[in-house]
Parts: structure tokens; sequence; C-alpha cells
């Protein structure tokens, strides 16, 4: 899979999925959050070439997409009333307030992709270590990166077992009545799983001495100092903006 921003450290795409949460939460327009996503996806596209990485997303943005919309026609008791059925009421603020959620949910949540398919398990662990975390608790977030696929080959293991006893999963409600046998099995391998990793680890002095080298480092470039500087400093100008009418 071709990751998003690969050249630059860690750190600089962390300050960069701040940037786009931050206007993601704080802007009140669908122009603005249009733009805002706008330059997230040209970035994407500019920088890994193209959008394999952000497929798996359309569903699930068109099924959140669309909660938000009949949330919105529904409850929302904004504006004047141009529609009413019964005790449905539709106000003409409804679409509006809808595209503005849709954007903001969609913003955040390409920037939350963005940012976690950009570097690697090691690059993230490198990084909190660089932020003085101890390394004991910053390699969790390698070995959880690195144990969800083993979970997920597990549970279809476990799936394609319980169907090979008589299990019925030709529906979407087979599925969800599948998840009652399927999760104790499921629970009982996660924890052997992690038992035996945690056993793996201790036996090879894992947290034994304050300090821990690794195989590659990390360390911030020049354009990385200038990002992140140039970043900080259109956040600053935004909040600064918004504070001077209140003062």
């Amino acid at each position: 899979m071709t990751l998003a921003l690969p050249k630059f450290d860690p750190r600089t795409k962390l300050v960069w999925y701040i940037l786009m949460i931050y206007f993601a939460l704080l802007s009140q327009t669908a122009a603005q959050l249009g733009i805002t996503l706008l330059v997230c996806i040209t970035s994407s596209l500019i920088l890994s070439g193209s959008f394999k990485h952000s497929k798996a997303m359309v569903i699930i943005l068109l099924l959140l997409g669309l909660q938000i919309l009949i949330i919105q026609l529904l409850f929302c008791r904004e504006g004047t009333l141009i529609y009413q059925w019964g005790i449905i009421k539709i106000y003409s603020d409804a679409l509006p307030l809808a595209i503005t959620g849709i954007l903001k949910a969609t913003l955040i949540f390409y920037a939350s992709l963005q940012f976690f398919t950009s570097a690697s398990a090691q690059d993230f662990t490198l990084m909190l270590v660089k932020f003085k975390i101890p390394y004991r608790f910053a390699m969790l977030v390698g070995l959880g990166v690195r144990f969800l696929p083993l979970m997920k080959e597990e549970y279809q293991s476990i799936i394609d077992s319980q169907r090979t006893r008589g299990l019925k999963m030709d529906s979407v409600w087979d599925d969800l009545k599948a998840i009652i046998p399927t999760f104790l099995p499921f629970l009982y391998r996660a924890v052997r799983r992690s038992t035996e990793i945690a056993l793996a680890m201790e036996l090879r002095g894992y947290g034994r001495s304050k300090n821990r080298t690794f195989s590659s480092d990390i360390a911030l470039k020049s354009y990385d100092v200038v990002i992140i500087a140039s970043m900080f400093l259109v956040i600053s100008l935004s909040i600064t903006t918004r504070l001077l009418p209140l003062i």
C-alpha cells in the first residue's frame, strides 16, 4: 500500500494532523471546510500519487453522511418550517447543517486515515520516544499495530471453523447472530496470544534497562522544521484573530 507523506518526519505529520483537526472543529461554513478538505486531499494526491489508501473509507463516509442527514432533517429546529408530515417537521437550516456536519466528519476521518497510514509502527514508536515517553509505553503503539492484523486472521479462522461446523452465515442477520458463538473463542485466542507475547518479552528482558537502542532513528530535517513552524504560525494567527474581538 502506498503511504501518504512518506518523506517527512512523523512529528511533521502529527502537526499537520493537528492542523487539519483544528480547522475541522473550528470552521463554521461549508466553504471553509470544503477548502480545507481539498487541501488535505491534494496533499495526499501529490505526495502519494494515488487514492488507494482512501478507497476503504468511501462506504463508511456514505453511511455516516446518511445518518447525519437523517438526524438533521428529523431533529433540526432552526430556520423556517418548509415541510411537515405528521410529527415530522423539516426546517430550512437542516440541509446546510447536515452538509457542514458531513464535511466536518469527512475531514476528520480523512485526516486521521492520512496520519495513521503515513508511517510505520516503528516510526510512531520512535516519535513517542522523542517526546520523552518511556520506551516501555511507546513500544505498545507498535505492538498494537502489529497485533491487530494477527487478531483479524484469528477471527477469520474462527469464522471458517464455525462454518465447517454448520454455522449459517449467508446474510447480514446471520453475521450478527454469529457474533455470539465466535466472540468467546476470539476472546480466548486474544488472551492466549497476548499472554504468549508478554511471556516472550519478559524472557528477553524487556523493560530491564531504562534506555533502549533501536535499529533506526528519526531526526527533524531543515524542511521539517520550516513546515512545523509554518503550521504553528497558522494556528497561532487563527487563534489570535478569534481572541482579538473578545479583548
